[in-house]
Parts: structure tokens; sequence; C-alpha cells
């Protein structure tokens, strides 16, 4: 029995896409949830370019401009949620997905780089965004538990806040029992 990554890599990454959007979906707060729906948007349409892709080219043996393009959108879609967002995740995903955006300047700056490596430098960056994903909408969960409000947007904080009261004089954790 092979246990080849190229063979397992789909299965495993469909699923993980899957339940991480699914979860987030269901138990996340709005950020979360528009990123999600955004994250699950794109795979569909890498799914498509996939499919649309010539049977006489091989895979990653030249720029995937569909894919390229939309991991572009998903990349501009999460900086809007980070600029507006309550959350530090956003952030970090955007900085990722700009990482995977300059895996694909490697095939026209370097024609001769594998299509392996270029694939691995594109895909690689989608295992943590996930994980980072799964991450933000349990600490989501926690909070609301915690304080009984998880503010999602900017323009929902208090104004205390936004005059420069801490998090900690704002929401107070809610009686243990």
């Amino acid at each position: 029995m092979s246990t080849d990554v190229s063979i397992n890599h789909p299965l495993v990454f469909e699923s993980m896409w899957v339940g991480v959007c699914g979860y987030a979906a269901i138990r996340g707060g709005p950020p979360e949830r528009l990123a999600a729906a955004s994250i699950f948007t794109a795979g569909i349409a890498t799914i498509v370019c996939i499919a649309l892709r010539p049977a006489d080219r091989s895979a990653y043996s030249v720029v995937e401009a569909g894919i390229a393009l939309t991991d572009l959108s998903l990349f501009l879609a999460i900086v809007a949620i980070a600029a507006t967002s309550t959350r530090f995740w956003p952030m970090l995903m955007a900085s990722m997905m700009g990482c995977g955006l300059f895996g694909h300047l490697t095939k026209p700056l370097g024609p001769d780089i594998l299509p392996k490596a270029y694939y691995i430098a594109v895909a690689f960056w989608a295992y943590p965004q996930l994980w980072l994903l799964a991450i933000g909408t349990w600490r989501h969960r926690r909070r609301l538990k915690r304080y009984g409000v998880d503010h999602a947007w900017v323009w929902k904080l208090p104004q205390r806040y936004r005059n420069g009261w801490s998090v900690d004089e704002l929401a107070r954790p809610l009686p243990q029992r």
C-alpha cells in the first residue's frame, strides 16, 4: 500500500477545509463566518480552475493564472476583514496569504523551477491558514463564555474602549459556576 503524499494530500486537505469552514460558519462570530465563506468560495474556485486546466498541460508547469487570481481575491477579502475586525488572526492569515501570493512569482522569476516546488510554495500556506481560522473560532467561543460578549468589528466597540479604557475595565469575567 502506497503512502504517497501526492495521493493523500487532496483528501486530507479537502477534509480539513470542509471541516474548518463548517466549524467557523456554525460556531464563529461574524469575522470567522465571513472568512469561512471566503475560504470556501476560493476553494471551489480553485477546484474549478484545476478542472478547466488544458489536458495537454501538466499541473504547475506554468503560472497558474486562475489560481493566482483566486488567491489574490481571497487575500484582499482577508485584508478587509483584518482592517475592520477586532480579531488578531486575520492579520496573521493575510501575511500567510501574502507569502503564498509570492509563491506565484517563483515560476515567472525562475521558469526552470520544478512544478512540485512551485506547487508547494503556493499550497503550503493553506494548512496553517485553516488551523488559524479554527483557533480563531475556538478563541471567539472562549471569549463569549468568559465575558458574555465578543465585539466583532471596530465600529461596534464601546466608546469607552475607543477612548482608551482597557479591555479588562470593560469586560469583567462572568462569575464562574
